[in-house]
């Protein structure tokens, strides 16, 4: 089963559910929706890359932490990126260690599609079955 992500009809807001074999890869994929939200993926060159750390009390916590860390990269920082490599760890809490790649953000270059104001907890969903992992999140738009 390949990885991707895909977005669900909602009135107001962006519901994206990600998918992969692992939850990593649902995790990589899930960061890609969030940019893919703002800006269009193909108009961007990955010429940098940014490590990014998460943490979480548990998955949920911890995939909320790393959508809020995608999402102030791309809105405060200006950084859109298309390509990411994630590596998780759970002892007593989850840690995740990530990389991601992607360029200056270029509202001409990359053509913006619509502001994210947050990630939140509602509709949250991560499901996890032999070979498939899905998790399934709202933004406020």
């Amino acid at each position: 089963m390949a990885g991707g992500y895909r977005f669900l009809d909602h009135m107001t807001d962006a519901v994206i559910e990600a998918y992969g074999e692992t939850l990593e890869e649902a995790f990589e994929n899930a960061a890609k929706g969030v940019n893919d939200t703002m800006v269009d993926l193909k108009t961007v060159r990955p010429d940098r890359e940014i490590r990014i750390a998460a943490e979480g009390h548990d998955i949920y916590s911890l995939l909320f932490d790393w959508l809020d860390k995608v999402m102030l990269l791309l809105v405060a920082d200006g950084i859109v990126m298309s390509e990411f490599s994630v590596k998780i760890r759970h002892n007593k809490g989850y840690l995740l260690e990530g990389t991601a790649k992607g360029e200056k953000l270029s509202l001409e270059k990359h053509h913006y599609k619509v502001e994210i104001k947050a990630v939140t907890y509602h509709e949250m969903e991560i499901k996890q079955e032999k070979g498939k992992s899905t998790v399934k999140f709202l933004l406020d738009l």
